[in-house]
This record gives C-alpha cells, structure tokens and sequence, in this order.
C-alpha cells in the first residue's frame, strides 16, 4: 500500500471535517486554490491521481463531505440537504481562510459545488465538472434499492451498478476492488440519506444564473450524465465549455485523469489570460 498523505481535520459547526492540503508551488507565489469534491459515496482518496498532476501549479484542498471517509458521521435520521453540503464547503473554506477556489468535482461533486457558485458566487471562481449530472435520471435512480443498501451495504450497490459507473478494463488493475472497498465504507443511511437528496433535484432550471466560467467534461456514453444532458448544461451555461470523451462513459476523472487535468489546466489558463479571475 502506498504511503498515506499527510491530512488533518477542522471544526465546521457539527463537523469535524476530514481534509488535505498539497501545495507544491514555488514560495514566492501567491497560487490560486483548487478544490476537489468527491462524488456520491465516495471520499477525497478518489482524487489521489490528480494530486501531482495539479500541486506544482495549484494549491489543492480535498475532503471527505459529511458522513464519508474520515469526517463526522451525522446519526442516522439525518435529513442530508444541498444547503448543508454548500455550508459545509463554505464553512471549511473559512475555517482555512480561503476567499476563493476553483471548484473541480465530479458526478454529485459538480452539483454541489453549482450550489455554492449559486448561494455564494463570490467565493467560486470557475468550474470543472466530470461527468455531473444537472439531476439524476429515473433510469439510473432505479438501480439504487434502499432495501438491498440496509441489508447489503453501499459496496454492494457499487458492485451492482459497476457498469454504469465506470468502464472496468480502463481502469488501473486492482482499482475495482479497490474502490468498491472504499465506497462500502461509506454508512448504508448516510448513501440512503445523500440519494434521497439528489432524487429529489434539479438544478436546470437554475444554470442560467451560474456566472462563473465552466468546463464540462463527459464521457460520450455516460448513462448519469449522458451526452445529451451535457449539451442541455452548455447551452443553458452563460459560459461555458464541454469536452466529450469517445468511447468512455461515467468515470472519466478516475480512468483518465492526465487527460482531465490537461483539459482542466487549459481551462484555468484561458480564464487568467483573460483576467476573468
């Protein structure tokens, strides 16, 4: 196993939030801040590929978002709402005094961090958003069976609706079970409580108001968030950009990370050539 990063948590109001810096930039810098959210059920060591290919250039804030990974676990019965996501973030971000970040997410990480450029324009720059959904599609909804997540676990979910998350044979070997595992870490009424929340979304009818440049980056035959959502989101979006992936569905940032981040790195360099940051 590879060695663990250096992380550390931080109080934000009934959270102790799990999070990690990497700044890897030259000292006499003033770097913009990147921020990476992580996806339903997961945890920030999703993002693990993007840290090197980011840190020389960016400062990077990843975290676990409530209930995932290291951070508090709120009891169950906990109703999870949108507007306790975009606290969450927000309040970290103050607590580590960070004005402003580029919000890179992806899947449910993108809607979240929507919300925030919606509730707090000032505080997102831009956005990158992998394969995120604007809400989720009754098709793909239906594969998540509350009954079989409380006997079985999430891993058993994750294990189920492998193919529509992810294209296995351009993954890293090992990366499967690997992911599985940590997805099953995740409390069955935390998964309940965060889908019952993004059921009941939808974010459409608000892109209009979302400001900030954005990229949109997309498998061409993603089922979450299929290449006819993501042309919908460009066309709505003020200003924004999509790149599509031929031949890959959902996943893009875990199967195809240098390529995201060449993508993302493009991106954030038009937007400082241009002096809309």
């Amino acid at each position: 196993m590879p060695a663990a990063l250096p992380q550390d948590s931080i109080r934000v109001g009934d959270l102790d939030i799990h999070y990690h810096i990497a700044d890897y930039t030259d000292p006499w810098r003033t770097p913009d801040t990147v921020l990476l959210h992580h996806g339903f059920a997961r945890n920030m060591e999703f993002w693990r590929p993007w840290v090197p290919l980011l840190a020389r250039d960016y400062r990077l804030l990843r975290f676990d978002s409530r209930g995932h990974g290291r951070t508090t676990v709120p009891p169950p019965a906990t109703a999870y709402t949108l507007a306790a996501m975009v606290a969450d973030a927000v309040g970290l971000m103050d607590a580590l005094c960070i004005e402003r970040v580029h919000w890179a997410a992806e899947a449910s990480g993108g809607i979240v961090g929507m919300a925030v450029a919606l509730a707090h324009p000032q505080r997102v720059a831009s956005l990158t958003l992998c394969n995120t959904p604007f809400r989720l599609l009754k098709a793909t909804s239906d594969l998540f069976v509350t009954e079989e997540v409380e006997k079985y676990g999430v891993g058993y979910w994750a294990r189920k609706t492998l193919g529509n998350r992810i294209n296995a044979d351009k993954v890293p070997a090992g990366w499967v079970e690997w992911s599985i595992a940590e997805i099953d870490k995740t409390p069955a009424h935390i998964a309940i409580a965060e889908h019952i929340m993004l059921e009941q979304g939808d974010l459409y009818p608000r892109l209009r108001e979302i400001r900030q440049p954005v990229l949109i980056m997309a498998g061409a035959e993603g089922k979450i968030a299929p290449k006819e959502h993501m042309q919908q989101m460009r066309a709505q979006l003020p200003d924004a950009r999509l790149q599509l992936f031929e031949g890959y569905g959902q996943g893009i940032a875990f199967m195809l990370p240098e390529r995201c981040v060449n993508e993302m790195r493009a991106f954030l360099s038009g937007i400082a050539a241009n002096k809309v940051v």
